[in-house]
């Protein structure tokens, strides 16, 4: 029967916080960028070829499916940065983008909103099965040795680098 948008309440996004999540596009691209210029290694991140689905279009489907809260998308450059400071190799590169992206976004919006959905529906949206999703998010959760708690003032930092993103591409 396909997927469905999630009609609570706390699914719905307010207009202003659509600005995260542009700003979270364009910041997961600009990492893209960087990552172009070095030689990366695979890791159980990668895709076995670049999908066909834009950054900005996967991320458009995440946010109508996924239903979490804008401050899903502070958590999840959070938890992506993390992620590449302390594995190097771990780099977000065109065929990682996007499962980094629907691994760190699940386990943003499992850890911040109130209301979230089950594995299997998250892994449906972000086109993987259910035991890649589990797999990957536990392994994001054992490389990042499962520190989630963003303080007051790490949130606001990179809250702002996403609004300067959003801000930058409305100019």
């Amino acid at each position: 029967p396909g997927i469905r948008r999630p009609t609570a309440a706390a699914a719905q996004v307010p207009a202003g916080d659509d600005r995260l999540f542009v700003g979270l596009g364009l910041a997961l691209q600009h990492m893209t960028l960087l990552a172009a210029q070095h030689e990366e290694p695979k890791t159980c991140f990668h895709s076995v070829r670049v999908p066909p689905m834009g950054i900005d279009g996967y991320l458009a489907r995440l946010q109508r499916y996924f239903g979490c809260s804008a401050g899903c998308c502070v958590l999840s450059l959070v938890f992506i940065d993390r992620l590449i400071k302390r594995h190097p190799r771990c780099a977000v590169s065109k065929l990682s983008c996007h499962r980094l992206l629907a691994t760190s976004l699940t386990l943003a919006a499992k850890f911040h909103d109130d209301d979230f959905f089950s594995n299997s529906y998250y892994a449906k949206v972000a086109g993987l099965r259910t035991q890649e999703l589990n797999g990957l998010e536990r392994k994001m959760l054992q490389l990042l040795d499962f520190r989630l708690l963003v303080l007051a003032d790490e949130y606001r930092t990179y809250r702002e680098i996403l609004l300067e993103f959003a801000a930058r591409a409305a100019a």
